[in-house]
């Protein structure tokens, strides 16, 4: 919330840069011109800063529409047309924020159905209903600590709850399986992160902010002996090798319908033994910190698991 609060203030505090430039443009520099192509440009920036605020936005059309007339290098025209030309700045700075609004809407709805999918497929299992959530939490420590951008980790803590959404094209009957799986049924587990891509390919936003990255590559190995694709080192995304660590210490930590959970000490081992070979050694090494040094609370969320 504080970020986003910085966030805005930044923006208001650029468009006020914006806006003062605008006056000295048009009030010193080129004062015999008419320049409406700017006080445009304002419009479209007002619209976009101050999209949340009705009263700013017809504030600023205003505003705009005084300094438009004022800067004129000819003569004020009646006042019907400056009035109408202030309710078509107003119009077009709503028109922009209700474009802004409608975006936000719809890549709000489709990440709450995509997460609802997600859910559905935890609440399957017992043994794995938070899995999806600690796994999230787990490749957020690792972002934070390797200070990547706060959209990147906003990215990563969401690819970590939709990695696993693959399972839902896997039978119950195999997830829930308590005896050794055939190899049949293993390698349609082995096909769920393929599942899950397919599932939500088509989410362009998915794309971009490297989310089908993560459901693709979780399951890749840094020594190139993972799957579906055999990717090794830096071929595989970075979202991905932190999925994998995640990951990793969260089936080894929960308890699972095939076995029990292993020993806090034992997964962190093991994650130590495995730098190189099926994990990024710097973000196993990482990983490893957080957990020793108790931060951002994982200690005590691990502790939560074992004790369910």
């Amino acid at each position: 919330m504080s970020n986003l609060r910085n966030n805005r203030f930044v923006y208001t505090a650029l468009y006020c840069v914006f806006l003062i430039i605008t006056i000295w443009i048009d009030g010193d520099l080129y004062r015999d011109k008419n320049l409406m192509g700017l006080y445009l440009l304002n419009i479209i920036f007002a619209g976009i800063v101050f999209w949340r605020n009705l009263f700013v936005q017809v504030l600023i059309a205003a505003i705009l529409t005084s300094l438009y007339y004022y800067f004129a290098p000819f003569d004020s025209p009646h006042i019907l047309v400056i009035i109408f030309q202030g309710l078509t700045y107003c119009l077009a700075i709503i028109g922009v924020s209700i474009a802004i609004k409608y975006y936000k809407r719809e890549k709000e709805n489709t990440l709450n159905l995509t997460l609802a999918l997600a859910k559905s497929l935890d609440s399957r299992d017992p043994y794995t209903a938070s899995h999806s959530e600690n796994v999230a939490y787990y490749a957020l420590c690792v972002a934070k600590a390797m200070r990547l951008s706060n959209k990147r980790c906003d990215d990563i803590h969401t690819g970590g709850l939709l990695h696993d959404i693959g399972k839902i094209g896997v039978g119950e009957s195999i997830l829930s399986k308590t005896s050794k799986l055939t190899d049949e049924e293993f390698e349609r587990i082995r096909q769920h992160p393929i599942i899950g891509y397919e599932m939500v390919k088509h989410i362009s936003q998915f794309r971009k902010n490297g989310i089908l990255d993560m459901i693709l590559y979780h399951h890749e190995r840094y020594d190139g002996k993972g799957y579906p694709k055999g990717l090794k080192a830096e071929e595989i995304p970075l979202a991905a090798r932190i999925m994998a660590v995640a990951d990793s210490f969260d089936a080894m930590t929960s308890r699972r319908v095939y076995r029990p959970q292993t020993d806090i000490n034992y997964a962190i081992a093991e994650i130590r033994k495995n730098k190189g070979a099926q994990f990024d050694p710097e973000i196993a090494e990482i990983f490893i910190e957080i957990v020793e040094k108790g931060e951002n609370e994982v200690l005590s969320r691990c502790l939560d698991c074992v004790a369910e």
